[in-house]
C-alpha cells in the first residue's frame, strides 16, 4: 500500500500537502475514545468521491484501518449528534487502509453535498493499535480550519462523550475530493527462463 497521488478537484482541505512540521506538539492520535475532524462549508451542490488525510500508522509496522465520515452540521457551531456515528446527520462513512510511509490516504465515499455546513471526522475501528492511526502535523494550514475533536467522557453516563472546537489540531491534513481513490497499480508478471513460447528465453 502507498500514499494517493493528487488526483480529482478538491473540495476542501485543512491543510497543504507537505512539507512536515518541524516544530509544534506530538502528532494527534485516532483512538477508540478520541476522534478527530474538521468543519467546512459548501457554497454550490457537489458530489463527493473519497475523503482522506494525512495519516500514518499508530504504531510502526502495523497496517492500519480507520473510518472517515461526512456529517451534516447545522451551522460552524454545531458537532455530530452520536460519536459511534450511527445518527441521523451521518450521510455516509467509510474505512481508510493506512500504511507506512506517512501520506495522503482515503476512501472512497460518493455524498452529494448542498450548499450549507459539513464535518469531515475520521474514527478509530477497535482498541487495537491496527484500528487506529495518527496524523503528522504539516507546515501549512489553509486558512483558518475549524479543528474539532470528540472524546469519551464517562462510558457509564448517560451523556458519555462530547464534541469540543480546537483541540491542538494545526498542521493536521484532512480532505474532501470529488474523485475517487485511483486503484492500485498491477504489477507486470514476469516468467523467468520463457520466452514467447515459454520454453526458453526471447531471442534479441
Amino acid at each position: 500500500m502507498t500514499p494517493l497521488p493528487a488526483v480529482g478537484s478538491s473540495i476542501y482541505e485543512s491543510a497543504a500537502g507537505g512539507p512536515l512540521a518541524v516544530k509544534g506538539d506530538p502528532p494527534p492520535v485516532i483512538v477508540a475514545d478520541q476522534y478527530l475532524g474538521v468543519k467546512f462549508y459548501v457554497a454550490t451542490p457537489v458530489t463527493t468521491g473519497s475523503v482522506g488525510g494525512y495519516l500514518a500508522p499508530y504504531a510502526a509496522g502495523v497496517e492500519t484501518e480507520i473510518v472517515g465520515a461526512i456529517v451534516r452540521l447545522d451551522g460552524p457551531h454545531d458537532f455530530p449528534n452520536s460519536f459511534d456515528l450511527t445518527a441521523d446527520d451521518v450521510l455516509g462513512q467509510t474505512l481508510i487502509s493506512v500504511s507506512e510511509p506517512a501520506g495522503d490516504f482515503a476512501g472512497d465515499l460518493a455524498v452529494t453535498l448542498s450548499e450549507g455546513w459539513y464535518a469531515l471526522i475520521f474514527a478509530a475501528t477497535g482498541l487495537k493499535d491496527r484500528n487506529n492511526a495518527i496524523m503528522p502535523r504539516l507546515n501549512r494550514t489553509i486558512e483558518h480550519p475549524l479543528y474539532f475533536f470528540g472524546r469519551v467522557l464517562d462510558p457509564k453516563a448517560s451523556n458519555w462523550f462530547a464534541y469540543f472546537d480546537g483541540g491542538g489540531l494545526e498542521g493536521a491534513r484532512m480532505f474532501v475530493s470529488t474523485e475517487p481513490v485511483p486503484p492500485a497499480p498491477e504489477l507486470p508478471t514476469v516468467l523467468l527462463g520463457s520466452g514467447p513460447d515459454g520454453l526458453g528465453p526471447a531471442a534479441r
